[in-house]
């Protein structure tokens, strides 16, 4: 008999100024920008965005994204990521 454990915890961080990210973890690898945001106590019209090295790619609140242990996300103001 194959058994595969169905829980992963995924551990992210996010970027809100230079000096200060948070880890947060969830419990599944699927989540929408708007659960990156209240994991990382980001407010909800912020904007946030995938770091891919120097690019960022804006991530909605509604947007469903895979994410991947180590992953980087940026949370800035509204308005700042085009």
């Amino acid at each position: 008999m194959n058994t595969v454990a169905a829980s992963t915890t995924v551990h992210i961080f996010v970027e809100l100024n230079k000096n200060d990210k948070k880890k947060i973890e969830f419990d599944r690898d699927h989540v929408t920008g708007l659960q990156i945001k209240q994991g990382a106590n980001v407010p909800d019209d912020y904007d946030l965005a995938r770091r891919h090295g120097q690019k960022l790619e804006l991530v909605t609140n509604d947007q469903i994204v895979e994410i991947k242990n180590g992953e980087h996300f940026v949370a800035l103001p509204p308005g700042t990521i085009s």
